[in-house]
Order: C-alpha cells, then sequence, then structure tokens
C-alpha cells in the first residue's frame, strides 16, 4: 500500500491494523518492547508471509512494513515515539464515537492483558503529561480508572488535516482559578462517592505535584506542609469565586470535605477558637453566628492576595472602601488646641510615643516582654471638648492617616451580619497597616455605640439581638487584645463603657471643660480682634466647651456676611445667651441686691 500524505487516513488505517493485533505489530513498531504472545508468530527469526497458509500469523512482511512505514508518518506529525503514536491511535480510535475512554479501553484494542499493557503505561503517561490526552473531569473521580479524552487541539488538526504544530499544547497549561475548580469538584464527588477523606487528600496532592508550574500551589505549599490544610485553603478560594456571597458555609464544608463527623467537629471548634493555621498565617477568617450551622468562612485581604495574584485590583471594590476610609497627613488642617498642663501632659506622652522610630522601638521591647504592642486610647468627657480633633492633630503631628469607622454602617438588621462588618474593620485595618508606610491611627468616634456593656442573655426581652451585641463586643475584645497599631476611641458616655474594654485602653485620656484661661485663648484664637478684656468677659460669662465657642464664631462670620461689619461685644454676647438649650444661664459678677 502506498503511503498517504492525509493524516486522517493514515490514522484509520493504523486503527483498523492495530485492533486486536496484540503483540504482533507493536513489536514491529517497537522491537522488543512487548514478550511475544504466540512463539509460533516466528519462522527462523523472520514473521510469515500469508502465502505460507499459518492461519496463527494474519499479518504478512508486506503488511507489517506498511503498517510500521505509516506509524512512522503519524509519529512524526505528532512529534512523538513510535510507540506512543500507537498508542494515541488506541485512544483515537475509541474517543471516536464516545465522550470519553481509559486505559482498559486501549488495553481492550490491542487485545492485550493487564502485566502486557503495564509494560506501556509510561508511555501512555508520556501522552496526558504532554497534553495530548486530557483527563476528563465530569466522571467519578474516586473510581479505579481515569477517563480521558483526545486533546480538542490535536483532534482538530487531524480531523481538518491541517498541519500540527506541537508547541500549541502548551497553551493549554491550567490556571489557579481552574486548579481550585477542579479541587472543589474533587470535593464533591469524595462526598457523593461516599469516598474516604484520606483518598481525598492524597489525591489533591498528586494534583499538586501534577501542576508544579502553578506559582499559586507553590507558594500555598511552602505555607502548610499538610495537604488537609491546603485543601481547605483551596475550598475557601474557589468559593470566593463561585458565592455570590464569596464565602463558605463552615458546616457544608467540612461535610464535605471529612467522612468522619468527630472530625469535622473538631476541625471546626478549632476554626471558631481562631486556632486553625489557615488563621493563624491571616488567609482565613471565620464570621457570624453563634452555632456552627451558621458560620462561615472567608478569604482575609491577605489570602484574596495570595490566590489572586495580579487579578487583585479585580476585586478591589473593598480596597477602594478602604481608601475612602483613610485621611491622610497632609489633608488633616492645622488647629490651634488648648488644655490645661494636665491634659497637655498626658496627650505629649501618646503624641510622643506614635513618632515612628519611637514607635518602633516600643513595639519591639513590648513584644520582647510578651506584652501587648498595639496603643490603645479612651478619649472621654463632655461633648465639643475636642476629642476627636485632638485624635486628628495628633495623627497629622505624626505623620500617619486616619482610619475613621463608620460605626452605624458596622451595624445591620440581618442577623450575622454585624459581626462580619466589625470582624472586617480590623481585617482591613491589618492591610492598611501592611500597604502604608506608617500605621495609621483606627478611629472610632463616638465608641460607645459599640463598646458598651455586655448584656446578660437570659434577662434581656430579645435574647437575638443581645447575643448579637455580646459578639460584637466579644470580637472587638480579642482585637484590641492582639491589635499591632493604634487604635483611638472617643466618648461622651463612660458609664456604659464595659469594664473590660476599660481594661484593654491603655491611656484613659478625660477631656474636661476648659478653664477661663483656656476659653480666653480659645476666643482670642478665634476672634483676634477682640481685645484680652472682651476675650476674658466672655470666657467669665459663658461655661462653653470648644464645639460651643465655634458656634458663636460661625454666627459672627454670618453677621459680617450679612451686614458687613462685626458685631461688637454686646451682640456677640447676646449670641451666647441662646447657644445653650433652654438659654445660657451667665455668670453674675458681684453681689445679688434685692429691694
Amino acid at each position: 500500500m502506498k503511503k498517504t500524505k492525509n493524516i486522517l487516513k493514515t490514522v484509520s488505517y493504523l486503527a483498523m491494523q492495530l485492533e486486536d493485533s496484540k503483540t504482533n505489530l507493536l513489536n514491529a513498531i517497537a522491537p522488543g518492547t512487548l514478550a511475544e504472545q504466540e512463539k509460533r508468530e516466528y519462522r527462523r527469526g523472520r514473521y510469515v508471509d500469508d502465502d505460507e497458509n499459518d492461519e496463527n500469523n494474519p499479518y504478512s512482511e508486506k503488511t507489517i512494513t506498511e503498517v510500521v512505514n505509516q506509524n512512522a508518518h503519524l509519529s512524526n506529525y505528532l512529534g512523538v515515539t513510535p510507540l506512543q503514536s500507537a498508542l494515541f491511535v488506541a485512544a483515537f480510535s475509541k474517543n471516536f464515537n464516545k465522550d470519553h475512554f481509559d486505559a482498559d479501553d486501549v488495553c481492550r484494542f490491542f487485545g492485550l492483558n493487564d502485566m502486557q499493557f503495564m509494560v506501556l503505561a509510561e508511555n501512555f503517561d508520556y501522552l496526558v503529561k504532554n497534553k495530548y490526552l486530557v483527563q476528563v473531569t465530569n466522571h467519578r473521580h474516586f473510581s479505579n480508572n481515569r477517563n480521558y479524552k483526545i486533546n480538542p487541539i490535536v483532534k482538530e488538526a487531524i480531523m481538518s488535516g491541517k498541519a500540527f504544530d506541537k508547541s500549541k499544547l502548551a497553551g493549554e497549561e491550567i490556571h489557579r482559578y481552574k486548579f481550585v475548580k477542579m479541587v472543589s469538584d474533587l470535593i464533591d464527588s469524595r462526598s457523593s462517592e461516599d469516598a474516604p477523606t484520606r483518598l481525598l487528600f492524597e489525591k489533591v496532592a498528586d494534583m499538586e505535584t501534577e501542576y508544579p508550574e502553578l506559582t499559586f500551589v507553590k507558594n500555598v505549599c511552602k505555607m502548610f506542609s499538610e495537604s488537609e490544610d491546603r485543601t481547605l485553603f483551596y475550598e475557601i478560594c474557589d468559593d470566593f469565586l463561585t458565592s455570590h456571597r464569596r464565602e463558605s458555609g463552615l458546616e457544608c464544608t467540612l461535610n464535605d470535605i471529612y467522612d468522619n463527623y468527630r472530625m469535622r467537629f473538631a476541625i471546626g471548634k478549632m476554626l471558631k477558637d481562631q486556632q486553625h493555621l489557615l488563621q493563624k498565617a491571616g488567609l482565613v477568617e471565620i464570621s457570624s453566628g453563634n452555632m456552627f450551622t451558621e458560620a462561615s468562612l472567608s478569604l482575609t485581604d491577605k489570602g484574596k492576595r495570595l490566590f489572586l495574584e495580579d487579578d487583585y485590583d479585580l476585586f478591589t471594590d473593598e480596597a477602594e472602601e478602604r481608601n475612602k476610609s483613610l485621611v491622610y497627613p497632609d489633608k488633616i488642617p492645622e488647629k490651634q488646641m488648648f488644655y490645661d498642663a494636665d491634659l497637655t501632659k498626658q496627650l505629649e506622652l501618646i503624641t510622643e510615643n506614635l513618632d515612628d522610630d519611637k514607635f518602633s522601638e516600643l513595639q519591639q521591647r513590648l513584644d520582647k516582654m510578651s506584652l501587648p504592642k498595639g496603643i490603645t486610647a479612651l478619649f472621654h468627657g463632655l461633648p465639643g471638648t475636642g476629642k476627636t480633633e485632638t485624635a486628628m492633630q495628633i495623627a497629622r503631628a505624626t505623620g500617619r492617616a486616619v482610619c475613621h469607622v463608620d460605626i452605624s454602617a458596622a451595624k445591620t438588621c440581618w442577623y450575622g451580619e454585624s459581626q462580619k462588618l466589625v470582624k472586617r474593620i480590623f481585617t482591613n485595618y491589618r492591610s492598611m497597616c501592611e500597604r502604608e508606610e506608617r500605621k495609621p491611627i483606627l478611629l472610632f468616634n463616638e465608641a460607645d455605640a459599640l463598646f458598651s456593656s455586655r448584656q446578660n442573655v437570659n434577662n434581656s426581652t430579645n435574647s437575638s439581638v443581645a447575643q448579637t451585641e455580646n459578639a460584637i463586643q466579644n470580637i472587638i475584645l480579642e482585637e484590641m487584645e492582639n491589635l499591632d497599631g493604634i487604635l483611638i476611641a472617643t466618648t461622651n458616655l463612660t458609664d456604659n463603657l464595659d469594664s473590660a474594654f476599660a481594661r484593654r485602653f491603655l491611656f484613659k485620656v478625660q477631656f474636661n471643660q476648659p478653664t477661663v484661661e483656656a476659653k480666653q485663648c480659645i476666643w482670642k484664637s478665634k476672634l483676634e480682634w477682640l481685645s484680652d478684656d472682651e476675650c476674658r468677659q466672655l470666657a467669665q460669662h459663658h461655661d462653653f466647651s470648644g464645639g460651643e465657642i465655634d458656634n458663636i464664631v460661625r454666627k459672627v462670620v454670618m453677621e459680617e456676611v450679612l451686614h458687613g461689619k462685626r458685631p461688637d461685644i454686646n451682640a456677640i454676647e447676646d449670641m451666647c445667651r441662646h447657644e445653650k438649650l433652654g438659654g445660657s444661664k451667665r455668670k453674675k459678677i458681684g453681689f445679688n441686691c434685692q429691694s
């Protein structure tokens, strides 16, 4: 038979000749590969021709020569060895009318037994490894056999008669998103097939060695020595991509992975107690719910960066929100503040310790002494006494950004959501500390809304609300204990503050109403055109905070804009009398004479 140049005809011809050929043609294609199945196939060191009428050998030397030549043609076309080319023909034939095939199909194609095919297994694996054959994922993952199909790139080239470019197979390399999807499919299959968990972890480890080129997989393997930990992380990564909530339900995830309920509960408790290696590495966080069935797992910002790599910016909605909440020091207007001597001393101590060099040294020494490294301060006192503005001025003086927490946004009506939002505040703050040159200040303004006393669930009229409030406070207490940064909270209501919170604040700074001397300085700094005596008069007559004085100053500016002139001291006194609700009780000077 003349050698055809049509590759599809070549494959078809070889399929007809090789099927049920046993060792006869394979040994001709690759001499000495297999032990001869029947010695009578050979006579005096040569194959028997058809005209010699030996029924034990149906192949003539002419047929054998043609098969070898045609197979060599296909071998050159595919860029593989002759034996691998013959195996490809068997796979192509079995896959032609079926969705997939397995190694047993190839074995039966030639008419070989299992022991004989074991000799060929290395060549078959080469075709799989180099993507001539691709594994089919929609089959029983834990069955003994793996199913395959011809790579569509190779199949299309053969069917169309086009030249085949071996380098194009490299374009089929797997990416990290497909990898975690394959792991997730494997986990689902373990559950549905009731396969042992041990086998699941073994198969995940096999997959990792199968795709050594994946940077993501290499990094995860460096971080965690056990396949068990890596498997859970891959599943959480896949759920981040596929779940609209970007999280994994704790109970269903552990049910799918573990076949032993005791192990599920043990891992679940470890996660609830924040003791799992994934949590200690800062990659995963647990959120919502006091019950095992209500809890969920999600990636931290660090976990997202590890998984998403260069695609992290595609998921930066949260990052953009974090940036919006940051106020950088150059955006904080300088404002002169007036304090009494004791308050000035306390604030100077805080400010000096937040200087970048001093702060680094302080944290190192505290760490060596096994003491909490975070700097926490509570600014408490009457409204308008400068608590929030002081925090901003400290940030400006120390060159630190301020992360201003919107407490109203941290509470929702949905059960479990508030806990996640509060947890996210600290997760985002840790990310900011890693990203910013200097650790920002985490500022909780009007913090009594979150730092209030914990409730007795049994005595509460709404136990679910009380449980949620207590869960939020437990989260904050734990985060404050482990804080590696700076937290300042302001409040007007110290009576509502839980004693557990009070212990966790390193500094407790009270802001009282300013003294007469301080108020005189505030009036003078705001209305420079007033005389010293007039400023002292206003300071003595009105028990105002700095915020209330600011209100009067704003009204003075309004008068100037409306009438084109500054109000005199008497007009300012009138404004002061209307500042406080119920009217200002002006301080009397001298004796109260009665007629």
